[in-house]
C-alpha cells in the first residue's frame, strides 16, 4: 500500500501541507512535509493520513513551470502524470493548489444532509479557538488544576527545548507535571515519540497515570515483554511511539540499550534521577544510558525529590545531562550557586514585606542590594522602596523580587515546589495498635509479612484480622486498607464481604477496567465502605475523598510507605489523614513500626531522606529487624542522622528557586483560562456530532458544564472505533472535580481523544463538503438559487513557530444569490441555518448537475471575495505575531544583560523564528472547504 515517493496529507495536522514518503520500513514509514520543514513517523496501521493524487485536467508544477495533466496512470503504487511529451512521477512534482480544480472536485461529490455544512462550520470555529489558545495541551488533565503544576508545565512546555530537572517535594505531583509537559508538546505538534524510564517498582504507576490522566497509551517494554516479542530483525523500541521501560533492566541489557538508543525520541523522561550514580572515574551504566539519550533527544525531563542527596558533584553531573554547555565547569557552577544563594537570601528577606508585615524601621536598601546596586539604583521600583505609601511600597518590594527572579531564574533548568511554599496539605494523625500474638503466629515472627509463612486457611486466625473487623464496626467513614500482596487484598475483601461489610478489592491481578469499577464503587457515597488495595495495585491512584488509612502490614522501604500515605495525603484532601497501624508484638512488623515512627517520623511527615538513612544503616537495620540489635541505640543514632539530613536540606532550601518555580498570579491567569475554555460549548457539540455519526448517546443528567453523557459504539455508526470508549460504553463527564474523583468515567474536554477524532472525521468526511437544502421564504421568488460557502485561511509552518496562536485555521462564511450579490452581512450562520429544510440526495444531485457551470463561476466570485475578507484577518494576525514575539525578543535581550545563562543562540533562534513566522503568514492559503446550495420555496 505504501511506497516511497507517494504523496499524503495528515487529517490530524492539515496545516503541515502535503507530504511525501521518504523512508519505508516493515512496520513504519517517514513522511517529509516540505512546506513545514518537518518529518513525521507513522505506523503502517495508522488511519490519520489521506492519499493525495491529481486527475486529468488538473494543473501541476514541474521545475517551476505549470502543466495541465493529460493522462494519469499508476505503476507499483506510484502515480505518474502525462504532461506534454513525457510521463513524470508524483515524487518530483510540486503539488498544486488550484481554485478551479478545488471547486470542480467539490461539485463532483455526492451531496450529504444539510446539517453537515453547519457541523463543518462549527467544527472549524472550535478548532480555530483551540489552536489559538495559550493553554492548549493543559486543558485535558483529568485531575484538579493545581497552580504550581500548571505554571511549571506551561513554562517548560513552551520552551524551544523542554529540558528541566523537576525536584518538587514528595507528594507535589512530579509525575503529573511531566505528563502535562509531554501532553502539551504532543498536542501542539512538538513531540511524536516519547520514552519514560522509571525504577522497576514505578513502571505500572506511570502506565496508569499516563492513561488515566492524559489518555496517552504507552507500551510497557520490560524484560518479560522484550523476551516475548524478541525478533532479531525488528526493534521493539522503534515500533512503539510511546514507551515506558525500567531503567535498571535496560542499563544491564546491552542489546536492549542499543536498540533503545538507535530509536529516535523527541522527549525522554527519567524518574528518580538521583539514582543515576556518577563519578569521574566510573559513571554507572544507568548514567551512561541517560547521557546517550540526552545527547540525541530534543527534550529531557529529570525527576527527583532529593536531587542533591548524593552530593553536589553528582547533582552537577545530572545538570550536565540537561545542558552540557552551561554546566561544563564544576568550580564555575559553585561560584554561580553562591551568587544565586545570596540572591535567595535577599528574596527571603523581602518576601514578608509583600505580605503586610511592616518592618520596625525601613531597611538600608543600599546595603541590602549592595551586590546589585549599579544595576538597580536607577530603576523606578528601587527608588520607590523609600516611599511612605504602603501600597506603593508593597508593589516596589514585589517588583524587586520579580527582578531577582528574572535575573537568576529565566532559563534555569531546576524547578522546585515545596509543601511549605505551596501549603494546603492536611495533617497526619497516627494511631498504632499493638496486638498480642497467638500460637499460630509464633512461627512467623521473623517474617517481614507474617501471612507469607502461613497457609491461607490460617489467615483468619491472624490477630490483625480480628482487629480489622472490630475497627470497621466502629467506623462510619470510608476506609482505605493497604496490604502488600494481591492474594491478601483479595482474601481480606472476600472475608469482609462475608462479614457483612460493603467491600471491594483492588490489585494488580485485576484488569484495569475492573480496577476502575472498584475505585468508582468506593468513590460512590452509597458504595463500598472499604477498599482493600495491594501495594502495586494502588500505585498511581488517589483516594483523597477518604480520610482513614489502615496499613494491614508495613512495607520494607520508606518510599513505599510514603507512597501508601500519598493515596490520601494530597492537595485536595479536605480533612486530616488518620493513619491506623495494627501490628503483632514481637514481630518484624513491630520493629518496622518503631523504625519508621521513632527513627524517621515517617508516618506524620514526608521522608525525603528515608532511603539514605536506610542505606547508611543497612546492616544494623537488618539485624535490628530480626531482633538481634540494641533497639534504643540504633534508633537514637538513626534519628539524629535523619534530623541532621533534614536540617541540611532545610538550610539548602532556596526560596528564590521556589519563587521561580511558581508565580501565583500567572498561574491563576492560566487556570482561569483553562476553566473558561476546556469544555465551553462542548455539551452542544457532543449532541450534534454523535448524532451525525450515528453514535449511541444518552444524556444522563443536566446540561452545560454539569452534563454527563453515556456513549457507546452502535452497529450502524459511521466509524470503526471510538478512542477512549470501550465496547460496553463509557460515561463522559464535563465537570473536572467529579471526573477526577471517579476512575470509571472519562473527563470530556476539547482535548479528549474522542472529541479530537470526531472533529477530524468531520473534515475528512468528503460528502459533508457538498450539501443542499430548501428554504421556505416569502420575501424571495420561489426557485431562487442561493449559495453558501466556507473558505479557510491556512498557514503551513513548523509547530515551533506557534503560528496557529496568531493565525489558526480560520473559516470564512459567505452567502450570495445566483447573481453574485452577497447577503451574509444580513444574517448570522446560526439564524440562517435554522430556516433550512433537507432535500433527498437524488434531488440535490440533479440541482448540482443543472447548475454546475453557473456554480463554478459563482464560487470563483466567492473565492475573490474570500481573499478580500481574509486581508484584514491576515494583517491582524501578522501584527499580533510581530507584537507577541518582538515583545518576547526584547525582554530576552534585556534579561541577557543581567543573566549570563541566556545564550546568544537563544536570542538568534527567536529572531529567526519571528522572521520565518511572518514570512509563513504572508504565504498563507485561502482554500474552499464546503458548499451548500439552497433553493427557496413558498412558506
Amino acid at each position: 500500500m505504501y511506497q516511497t515517493g507517494q504523496r499524503w496529507s495528515s487529517r490530524n495536522e492539515p496545516d503541515l501541507g502535503v507530504g511525501m514518503i521518504v523512508e519505508l520500513e516493515s512496520k513504519s514509514f517517514t513522511v517529509h512535509f516540505a512546506e513545514s520543514e518537518i518529518d513525521r513517523h507513522y505506523s503502517v496501521s495508522q488511519t490519520s493520513l489521506v492519499r493525495r493524487t491529481l486527475t486529468e485536467g488538473d494543473e501541476l508544477y514541474f521545475q517551476d513551470e505549470a502543466f495541465v495533466i493529460e493522462e494519469v496512470r499508476e505503476i507499483d503504487g506510484l502515480v505518474e502524470y502525462f504532461i506534454g511529451d513525457d510521463w513524470i512521477e508524483e515524487s518530483i512534482i510540486q503539488f498544486p493548489r488550484n481554485d478551479k480544480n478545488e471547486i470542480d472536485a467539490l461539485l463532483s461529490l455526492s451531496p450529504a444532509k444539510r446539517m453537515w455544512f453547519d457541523l463543518r462550520h462549527q467544527t472549524l470555529n472550535h478548532q480555530s479557538k483551540l489552536a489559538s489558545s495559550e493553554v492548549r495541551g493543559l486543558m485535558g488533565l483529568k485531575a484538579e488544576l493545581l497552580p504550581h503544576q500548571i505554571y511549571l508545565a506551561h513554562d517548560i512546555a513552551n520552551r524551544p527545548k523542554a529540558r528541566a530537572l523537576l525536584c518538587d517535594e514528595v507528594g507535589m505531583g512530579k509525575t503529573l507535571e511531566a505528563g502535562l509537559i509531554l501532553h502539551h508538546r504532543m498536542l501542539n505538534g512538538l513531540c511524536k515519540r516519547a520514552l519514560i524510564l522509571t525504577p522497576t517498582n514505578l513502571q505500572h504507576q506511570w502506565l496508569v497515570e499516563m492513561l488515566r490522566r492524559f489518555h496517552q497509551h504507552f507500551s510497557l517494554i520490560n524484560e518479560t515483554a522484550y523476551e516475548e516479542s524478541w525478533d532479531e530483525d525488528a526493534n521493539l523500541f522503534e515500533e512503539q511511539p510511546l514507551v515506558i521501560a525500567p531503567i535498571d533492566w535496560v542499563a544491564g541489557n546491552g542489546k536492549a540499550a542499543q536498540q533503545m538508543l538507535s530509536a529516535d525520541w523527541d522527549m525522554v523522561i527519567i524518574d528518580e534521577a538521583h539514582h543515576l550514580s556518577w563519578s569521574p572515574e566510573a559513571p554507572s551504566n544507568g548514567y551512561q544510558l541517560a547521557a546517550a539519550l540526552a545527547a540525541k533527544s530534543e527534550s529531557l525531563l529529570l525527576l527527583s525529590a532529593t536531587p542533591e542527596q548524593t552530593g553536589e558533584e553528582e547533582h552537577f553531573s545530572r545538570l550536565q545531562l540537561l545542558d552540557p554547555e552551561s554546566y561544563h565547569d564544576f568550580s564555575q557552577y559553585q561560584e554561580q550557586q553562591a551568587d544565586f544563594k545570596q540572591a535567595a537570601l535577599l528574596a527571603e528577606q523581602l518576601l514578608p514585606l509583600t505580605q503586610g508585615k511592616e518592618p520596625e524601621a525601613r531597611p538600608d536598601w543600599d546595603k541590602w542590594f549592595a551586590p546589585y546596586l549599579k544595576e538597580v539604583s536607577s530603576k523606578e521600583w528601587f527608588q520607590s522602596l523609600n516611599t511612605k505609601d504602603d501600597e506603593t511600597f508593597e508593589m516596589a518590594v514585589q517588583d524587586a523580587i520579580s527582578w531577582l527572579i528574572d535575573r537568576h531564574g529565566t532559563g534555569r533548568e531546576v524547578f522546585r515546589n515545596t509543601r511549605a511554599a505551596i501549603g494546603g496539605f492536611p495533617d497526619r494523625i497516627l494511631t498504632h495498635y499493638p496486638l498480642t500474638p497467638n500460637p499460630t503466629h509464633s512461627y512467623s515472627q521473623d517474617s517481614v509479612f507474617p501471612q507469607n509463612s502461613l497457609e491461607q486457611a490460617k489467615w483468619g486466625e491472624d490477630p490483625r484480622w480480628e482487629w480489622l473487623k472490630e475497627f470497621l464496626e466502629c467506623q462510619a467513614d470510608k476506609v482505605l486498607v493497604i496490604c502488600h500482596s494481591s492474594d491478601m487484598a483479595q482474601w481480606l475483601s472476600e472475608q469482609l464481604t462475608f462479614a457483612g461489610f460493603q467491600s471491594a478489592d483492588f490489585h494488580e491481578q485485576m484488569p484495569l477496567i475492573h480496577r476502575d469499577r472498584a475505585a468508582a464503587y468506593f468513590a460512590d457515597p452509597d458504595g463500598a465502605q472499604v477498599l482493600v488495595c495491594s501495594e502495586i495495585g494502588s500505585e498511581g491512584r488517589n483516594f483523597q475523598f477518604s480520610h482513614n488509612l489502615v496499613m494491614y502490614d508495613l512495607p520494607e522501604h520508606p518510599d513505599l510507605l510514603e507512597q501508601r500515605i500519598g493515596r490520601l495525603d494530597r492537595l485536595g484532601q479536605t480533612q486530616d489523614v488518620k493513619i491506623h497501624v495494627p501490628y503483632i508484638e514481637g514481630t518484624v512488623q513491630e520493629r518496622l513500626y518503631q523504625w519508621y515512627h521513632l527513627a524517621l517520623n515517617a508516618f506524620c511527615h514526608t521522608t525525603p531522606c528515608g532511603d539514605k538513612v536506610n542505606h547508611t544503616f543497612k546492616d544494623s537495620l537488618a539485624s535490628f529487624l530480626q531482633g538481634n540489635d540494641d533497639d534504643d541505640t540504633l534508633i537514637a543514632e538513626a534519628k539524629a542522622y535523619h534530623q541532621a539530613l533534614l536540617i541540611q536540606l532545610d538550610q539548602g532550601r532556596n526560596r528564590l528557586l521556589e519563587m521561580t518555580s511558581c508565580r501565583p498570579e500567572r498561574a491563576k491567569e492560566l487556570i482561569e483560562n483553562i476553566e473558561e475554555n476546556a469544555s465551553a460549548g462542548l455539551d452542544e457539540y457532543i449532541e450534534k456530532v454523535t448524532h451525525a455519526f450515528n453514535i449511541h448517546t444518552d444524556r444522563i443528567e443536566k446540561e452545560g458544564d454539569e452534563s454527563e453523557w453515556f456513549i457507546r459504539p452502535s452497529t450502524d455508526m459511521m466509524l470503526e472505533a471510538l478512542p477512549g470508549i470501550e465496547e460496553e460504553g463509557k460515561t463522559l463527564v464535563l465537570n473536572r472535580r467529579k471526573a477526577s474523583q471517579r476512575e470509571d468515567v472519562a473527563f470530556a474536554t476539547w482535548e479528549h481523544p474522542l472529541i479530537s477524532m470526531l472533529m477530524d472525521e468531520v473534515h475528512t468526511f468528503d460528502s459533508s463538503k457538498l450539501t443542499a437544502s430548501t428554504m421556505p421564504i416569502a420575501a424571495l421568488p420561489e426557485g431562487t438559487v442561493l449559495i453558501e460557502s466556507l473558505f479557510v485561511i491556512e498557514a503551513s509552518a513548523h509547530p515551533r513557530l506557534k503560528l496557529s496562536q496568531s493565525l489558526p485555521m480560520t473559516p470564512i462564511w459567505q452567502l450570495s444569490d445566483a447573481n453574485g450579490k452577497f447577503l451574509h452581512s444580513q444574517f448570522t450562520p446560526e439564524k440562517w441555518a435554522d430556516r433550512l429544510k433537507s432535500v433527498p440526495n437524488r434531488v440535490a444531485e440533479q440541482w448540482v448537475a443543472a447548475l454546475r457551470k453557473d456554480l463554478i463561476e459563482l464560487l470563483q466570485n466567492h473565492q475573490l471575495n474570500a481573499h478580500e475578507q481574509a486581508r484584514p484577518i491576515i494583517s491582524q494576525a501578522k501584527h499580533e505575531y510581530q507584537r507577541k514575539w518582538q515583545g518576547e525578543l526584547d525582554r530576552l535581550i534585556e534579561l541577557q544583560k543581567q543573566n549570563n545563562q541566556i545564550k546568544d543562540e537563544e536570542v538568534e533562534r527567536l529572531e529567526n523564528n519571528l522572521q520565518e513566522g511572518l514570512s509563513r503568514i504572508d504565504d498563507c492559503q485561502i482554500r474552499l472547504d464546503a458548499i451548500r446550495i439552497i433553493l427557496t420555496t413558498k412558506p
